[in-house]
């Protein structure tokens, strides 16, 4: 169900990645600096862009994000110090999944307190109805190791979006928008879940769900409409004017 586009040059994946970065950040889906949010370089699709670490998304720019190769190795060995956690992110999931050219992977409050959970997301939002069927889930390691790395690939080659347990998320994309379309609507998914459950004081037979049946009926709704994309492309040109009036740094 993603997008297909046309092959970006190195400069505009770049240019495309910084506007991710600065619009999440609008968003308040910024964690100060140990967030991964990650692309592949259109025309060098083995190659990827990372933060340099220790910057913060309203500071990304074009120009500041570092390259690395297939196996999460820095272009310039000279260049920003990079973390780990992100290359390692990039040479999986681009590794597993050539379908897609970005990711977002986050820690917001909400997700993470669903994540927590045993039932995990449920169906009673339109938002969690739209993300259930790209929804999995992944046991959370601290430590990453190639058998983690391996568990990892395993669960991202099978979803579009993975919830950490007791961590975060995992969106990938095939553009910029679809990534971020995907991140804002897991977490309004999470949040109305959080207040719902309040509201029914935690009672789970309390809460009107939706069910199966119904539920991929309206995905298939969703999908078909010509009225509304659900890839993130209807917004995202909004986006990008309200960069261009506040941050139109983000291109260089």
């Amino acid at each position: 169900m993603s997008q297909t586009r046309p092959v970006e040059s190195a400069q505009q994946s770049r240019e495309n990645l910084a506007a991710l970065y600065h619009v999440l950040n609008r968003y308040g889906m910024s964690d100060l600096a140990n967030q991964e949010v990650g692309a592949r370089i259109g025309e060098r699709p083995d190659h990827y862009l990372v933060h340099a670490y220790g910057s913060y998304y309203d500071e990304m720019t074009a120009s500041s994000l570092a390259e690395i190769d297939q196996h999460g190795q820095a272009i310039q060995t000279d260049g920003p110090w990079l973390n780990d956690g992100g290359q390692n992110l990039a040479k999986w999931i681009f590794g597993q999944r050539p379908d897609m050219n970005y990711f977002v992977h986050g820690h917001c409050e909400d997700v993470m307190a669903v994540s927590s959970t045993v039932d995990g997301l449920l169906p009673v939002s339109q938002s969690a109805i739209y993300l259930g069927h790209l929804v999995g889930y992944i046991d959370y390691a601290f430590i990453e190791d190639q058998t983690f790395g391996d568990a990892f690939m395993a669960a991202i080659g099978q979803h579009d979006i993975l919830i950490s347990s007791n961590h975060g998320y995992y969106c990938v994309g095939c553009t910029p928008q679809e990534a971020f379309f995907r991140a804002y609507y897991l977490r309004q998914a999470c949040s109305v879940q959080i207040k719902a459950m309040a509201l029914v004081g935690g009672d789970k037979s309390k809460l009107r769900m939706v069910e199966h049946k119904l539920s991929t009926n309206y995905q298939d709704a969703m999908y078909k409409s010509d009225d509304y994309n659900y890839d993130g492309k209807t917004e995202w040109q909004g986006q990008l004017r309200w960069l261009e009036k506040n941050a139109p740094e983000y291109k260089y």
